[in-house]
């Protein structure tokens, strides 16, 4: 594509003859202020380990032997404390496929220090830069800027050239810790027509497109134009870390780039941006994704057997996603292609995300399901913008669809403790691309199980307060996934051990799991309980009916949530005592029963307790119905967790009867 595209538009590009000024900055490289090595803190975020100063990014086009897309930039940061020294470590990455690349160069960096009134600067070696890959077709220019410590200021400057003329790279305006001024400016030909999406929750302190006349050395026609453009943020807010997110990158404010049309003067308009058809024919043609579901002939006798010891779809299917569940491990790396081959995956018995679904996805096909890739963004990778168009370079992990009677199920054979429908956690995220010709579209990626957990307890008190009984927690969808991955990565009989520990006046013995290995039932703990008392007879006896198993801490702290509150899964949470009291006492006080409901059937809270005779029976159930809250539903989430702190901190009160 590249070199069409190329032959297309190198008279137009002549025509035009670009300027090569670059931005205009505010900040010069290399001349740092006494006021920026005096500072100390940040007046508008005082707790910040750093700042960054200035941020300045200019993207042109040139021809330098053939067309390319130049991007420089410039950033500035103040340290002012140790845990941001990380800071310094510094990472460019680039993109190269087939005979497309970036190349990344003129390298410079500064740090800068005040020791004793004077200025002393330490320049980055080139020696001190390295190259790593990252993924696929990502790679990274590395280095660690030399003598950084508390106060220093980071001057740092680079250049990126790239042949994929057909994207620009994003513009990030904010980071993990605030940003004084970042300023963007792009100079584009007339000729091309850039899709712009902003993203995030800060506005722009400027932004302006100015129509200037291209000069250069090449002849200039009235009517040939560049397309200035400048965005501008100031004094921009730290991107924190949050609970219950999916990936900062989610939130972050930044500006993204497509090309959508190029308008060469004679010629019809010609449409740049990809279609998914497009996509779905590339990749199903690329020797590491779709070539692959071809390779099938070294399982057939595999295949053969399920086949034959089954006869119904249902479960040939759970056989056959069970066979590659088992047999492989996942190297523990997300990837949207296959490593080298799914032959040489299934042969080591390992392999990365893609070698390990392209299999799955293989085998069922051969077996005659009807099978496809699904290509999926992770939860840390990033939410996948579905109204922009095909950007393969945002998708990192591949999954299996397969359509069974009726029925369609999602399969991701990476983790062995899912089931027939259920995917990993970090592929809850949005929707992804069904890769199927003819047919590709998307796929919703909402979890097909909650996480449950249900804590039931049958408990006798004495007169001394001391508590008995026994106690049993039952664990389905991703908790029990969740559970059973840390017993067998622990192992069984550590974890029983741990379990057993006595913890402040709780003391749990004899405990047994019951269904580990047993993935379609609910994963079960049983064992006894025992609570100290104070060793006397009481008059009055204090107890958390919740045995410390209540809910102690707000997740949600801040007074206002930019972002969306994403649990990944619904999550349904019931915990139910029943307790038998001592002859000759009686409940003095209990908390009582409430009902707490989120708006639109968002949640429940409900709390009940009840007596008969000498028996309480306390109730707790936390439903929370959907697993995305957004920032208008935010105050109504952190009220219904105050309501739940408060009531699981109360307390039953029992008084000794008087004799008559």
């Amino acid at each position: 594509m590249k070199a069409n595209f190329t032959k297309l538009f190198v008279l137009a590009l002549i025509l035009a003859g670009f300027s090569h000024h670059t931005a205009a900055q505010v900040v010069k490289f290399g001349k740092v202020s006494e006021e920026e090595l005096k500072m100390s803190s940040y007046d508008k975020d005082t707790s910040a380990a750093a700042v960054i100063l200035s941020d300045y990014g200019f993207t042109r086009f040139d021809y330098i032997g053939d067309l390319k897309v130049v991007f420089e930039r410039q950033i500035r940061i103040k340290i002012f404390k140790k845990s941001a020294y990380d800071w310094a470590d510094v990472v460019v990455p680039y993109y190269q496929k087939g005979s497309g690349k970036e190349k990344v160069s003129s390298i410079r960096g500064f740090t800068y220090n005040l020791e004793d009134g004077e200025v002393k600067k330490d320049k980055l070696e080139g020696q001190s830069v390295f190259d790593e890959k990252t993924s696929e077709f990502w790679y990274a220019k590395k280095f660690t800027m030399p003598n950084v410590k508390e106060g220093s200021v980071i001057d740092v400057t680079y250049t990126i050239t790239s042949d994929f003329v057909y994207t620009l790279r994003d513009w990030e305006f904010q980071q993990s810790i605030p940003v004084l001024w970042s300023e963007y400016r792009a100079r584009i030909p007339e000729y091309f027509d850039y899709k712009f999406q902003m993203q995030g929750y800060n506005g722009l302190y400027k932004s302006e497109n100015e129509k200037e006349v291209a000069t250069g050395g090449a002849k200039v026609t009235p009517d040939t134009y560049n397309n200035a453009y400048v965005w501008i943020m100031k004094d921009v807010p730290a991107l924190k870390e949050e609970k219950y997110i999916t990936t900062l990158r989610d939130y972050q404010s930044k500006i993204e780039f497509e090309l959508q049309r190029v308008h060469i003067p004679g010629q019809a308009s010609r449409t740049m941006t990809g279609d998914w058809a497009k996509v779905t024919t590339d990749l199903m043609s690329e020797d590491k994704f779709g070539v692959q579901l071809n390779r099938s002939g070294f399982f057939k006798d595999e295949l053969a057997a399920i086949q034959s010891k089954y006869k119904g779809q249902e479960e040939q299917l759970a056989a056959i996603f069970s066979l590659v569940k088992n047999r492989m491990k996942w190297n523990g790396r997300n990837s949207l292609y296959a490593n080298t081959t799914i032959r040489k995956a299934w042969d080591e018995r390992t392999g990365n995300a893609a070698d390990l679904n392209l299999l799955l996805t293989s085998m069922l096909q051969e077996a005659g399901f009807d099978a496809s890739p699904v290509i999926v963004s992770t939860r840390e990778n990033g939410r996948i913008n579905t109204a922009m168009s095909p950007m393969i370079s945002k998708f990192n992990y591949v999954i299996a669809q397969v359509k069974v009677g009726d029925k369609e199920y999602l399969l991701d054979a990476t983790d062995p403790l899912v089931t027939v429908g259920v995917l990993p956690g970090r592929c809850l995220n949005g929707q992804g691309r069904l890769i199927k010709k003819g047919a590709d579209r998307w796929v919703s990626l909402t979890p097909a199980t909650n996480y449950t957990k249900l804590f039931s307890a049958n408990l006798t008190m004495n007169e001394q307060g001391e508590v008995v009984g026994t106690g049993r927690e039952s664990l389905g969808g991703y908790g029990a996934i969740s559970l059973r991955r840390t017993i067998l990565d622990e192992g069984e009989s550590k974890y029983t051990e741990r379990l057993a520990k006595e913890v402040g006046d709780f003391k749990l013995t004899k405990p047994e799991i019951i269904n580990l290995n047993e993935l379609s039932n609910p994963l079960d703990i049983s064992y006894n309980i025992s609570v100290n008392g104070s060793g006397r007879s009481n008059d009055i006896i204090y107890l958390n009916p919740m045995l410390g198993r209540g809910e102690k801490e707000n997740p949600f702290k801040l007074t206002e949530r930019l972002y969306p509150v994403d649990f990944g899964t619904p999550v349904d949470e019931t915990y139910i005592c029943n307790l038998t009291i001592p002859e000759g006492y009686a409940i003095e006080e209990a908390p009582k029963s409430i009902a707490v409901n989120l708006p639109e059937n968002g949640g429940r809270f409900m709390y009940m307790v009840q007596q008969q005779g000498n028996s309480v029976q306390v109730m707790s159930k936390v439903s929370i119905n959907k697993p995305v809250f957004y920032a208008p539903e935010y105050a109504y989430l952190k009220e219904f967790y105050n309501q739940i702190i408060a009531k699981h901190a109360e307390q039953i009160v029992l008084k000794k009867i008087a004799a008559n």
